[in-house]
C-alpha cells in the first residue's frame, strides 16, 4: 500500500496597521479620499527583496496625488518606523485610467526594512502568502503560513517596530478555512 503524503494545515492571520492622520504620507490621501482603495494583487518576498502589483481606485484628484506621493522613489512606502530603509524601490505603472493605476514595486534591501513583508519573512521563512488593502487610515493584511509556527514573536516585532502615529490590531487568528468551499472576496466590501 502506497503512503499516503502527509498533509499539513495553514494557520490564516489577518492583523491592521493603523494609522492617525499626519503619520504617514501614503496613508494620508487614504483619510483624505474615503473612497480611494488599494488591493494587492501579488507580493512575493525573499530574504531581501520584494516585487508586488498593486491596484488602486478612486477619484481623479485622488489618483493623481496618489501618483504625486506612491511613485516617489525617494521613500518608502512600505516602512513602519522612523528611519525610512535605505534599499531600492521602482515603481511602473503597468495600467493607467483616469480613475485608476495598476503600479508594479520592486524593492530590494528589504532585510534592512521595518516592513510588514519583511517582519513576517524574516520570523516565518517559507511558505508565507500575502494579500493586503489599503483604506481610510487601515493598512490590511492577511497572511498564509505554515501552522506549525508561533506568531508571537511576528506580532512583537511588528508592535515594537511601529513610529508614533500607527498602531497594530490583530483581527483573525486561526487554521486556514478551505478556500474552494467558502469563496469570498480577500477583503470584504
Amino acid at each position: 500500500m502506497a503512503s499516503q503524503p502527509k498533509l499539513f494545515s495553514v494557520k490564516e492571520f489577518e492583523f491592521s496597521i493603523r494609522f492617525t492622520a499626519g503619520a504617514d504620507p501614503v496613508m494620508d490621501l487614504f483619510q483624505e479620499y474615503p473612497t480611494l482603495r488599494l488591493r494587492n494583487a501579488t507580493c512575493t518576498v525573499t530574504g531581501n527583496s520584494m516585487w508586488r502589483v498593486d491596484h488602486v481606485d478612486g477619484p481623479a484628484d485622488a489618483i493623481s496625488a496618489f501618483d504625486d506621493v506612491f511613485l516617489d522613489d525617494g521613500r518608502c512606502n512600505e516602512c513602519l518606523d522612523e528611519h525610512c530603509c535605505s534599499g531600492t524601490r521602482e515603481y511602473q505603472v503597468l495600467d493607467r485610467r483616469p480613475t485608476a493605476r495598476t503600479v508594479y514595486t520592486y524593492h530590494t534591501e528589504i532585510d534592512q526594512c521595518d516592513s510588514v513583508a519583511a517582519i513576517v519573512t524574516d520570523h516565518i521563512a517559507d511558505g508565507v502568502v500575502f494579500e493586503s488593502a489599503r483604506t481610510g487610515g487601515s493598512y490590511r493584511w492577511r497572511v498564509l503560513s505554515p501552522a506549525d509556527i508561533s506568531l508571537d514573536s511576528v506580532f512583537g516585532r511588528l508592535e515594537s517596530s511601529l513610529r508614533d502615529g500607527l498602531s497594530l490590531a490583530v483581527d483573525r487568528l486561526g487554521v486556514s478555512e478551505p478556500w474552494d468551499t467558502k469563496p469570498r472576496p480577500a477583503f470584504s466590501q
